[in-house]
């Protein structure tokens, strides 16, 4: 996608303004600060038609709480799977994988859809993941993509998305509207933009929101990224130090174990291969990826329900940002 072939706005005098805004979201994530990134989306969805746009009203409707996640339960034995001797996992990035076709407008059938998740397992052998912080990272990602870009040791679809089905579903049919030269409503084009940062961002945090509930197999970074998805956001949700850092238990510093389960490195398989999650492309990349993991049958793990509240809005840090007076 691509605001730019059809540009209107009631809030950004330019496209390039635009993605200076949404750069800066991106810059926020990248920071740690997910929950100021999400209220400088919402702060600008609210000034379309008064908040009554409809993707304004479905933001509003879904809270970082509404939205769950499914498969973090094999985690774990995924992970154990993917190691090798000297090689563990150190890092996984979730991503949103961009559908391969847009929804056709249908009146008679609701808009509702998911967004399709990819998680890529990464080792040290692709980027020092086990000893990076934050802005190792950051700086890893260049001005396009990470350097550790199509090095990952295995792709699946084991964690997916529940609750963001109403907003990214709507999103979807703007986006085909725009791709029909169909949407030229200022306020529409806006609603289009936002509405994508908005999912990127609620699935960041969300995700944020489960390591910080319930935990992760052990200390590993964890990404969350997108395949070719509008607004192309990458950044870090946990460090593995910062992970470190969230499981201390009191003063002494000491690590709650029951927090992280101890690694375990299993030997690769002989007749390993990397994408045996899936029955009919031996393929990974691109396309074919995205369409073996859409076709694969998620595991139905229980859902995620620990996760907390989105902030609450600081509006100092969006004011400038509201729309301009006629």
């Amino acid at each position: 996608m691509s605001v730019t072939d059809i540009f209107a706005s009631e809030i950004f005098e330019s496209a390039d303004e635009l993605d200076q805004f949404l750069g800066n979201v991106e810059s926020l994530m990248r920071r740690g600060q997910p929950d100021v990134a999400a209220t400088l989306i919402e702060a600008q969805l609210m000034e379309l038609n008064d908040g009554r746009h409809d993707i304004a009203k479905l933001a509003q409707a879904t809270p970082v709480s509404a939205v769950r996640l499914i498969g973090w339960e094999v985690l774990d034995q995924t992970l154990r799977k993917i190691d090798r001797p000297d090689q563990p996992v150190t890092a996984m990035s979730i991503d949103i994988s961009g559908p391969m076709s847009l929804p056709a407008p249908d009146p008679d059938k609701s808009s509702f859809r998911e967004p399709d998740l990819e998680t890529l397992y990464f080792t040290d052998t692709a980027f020092g993941f086990s000893r990076a912080g934050r802005e190792e990272i950051n700086h890893g990602y260049g001005r396009k993509a990470g350097v550790w870009r199509s090095a990952f040791e295995e792709a699946g679809a084991e964690v997916q998305v529940r609750g963001l089905g109403g907003i990214y579903g709507e999103v979807l049919t703007y986006e085909r509207r725009h791709q029909d030269g169909l949407l030229t409503g200022p306020a529409d084009c806006d609603a289009l933009a936002l509405g994508h940062a908005f999912v990127a961002v609620r699935l960041h945090q969300a995700i944020r929101a489960v390591i910080e509930g319930r935990g992760l197999p052990r200390a590993i970074t964890v990404l969350v990224g997108s395949n070719e998805s509008y607004p192309f956001f990458d950044a870090p949700v946990y460090t593995r130090a910062e992970y470190y850092d969230l499981i201390e238990d009191g003063e002494d510093g000491e690590v709650e174990e029951s927090k992280y389960a101890s690694l375990s490195l299993a030997p690769r398989p002989a007749d390993y291969d990397p994408g045996s999650i899936f029955q009919d492309d031996s393929q990974v990349s691109g396309t074919s990826l995205r369409r073996r993991i859409r076709e694969a049958a998620p595991v139905e793990e229980p859902a995620n329900d620990t996760a907390p509240a989105s902030a609450s809005l600081v509006t100092s840090l969006f004011g400038r940002l509201r729309r301009r007076p006629a």
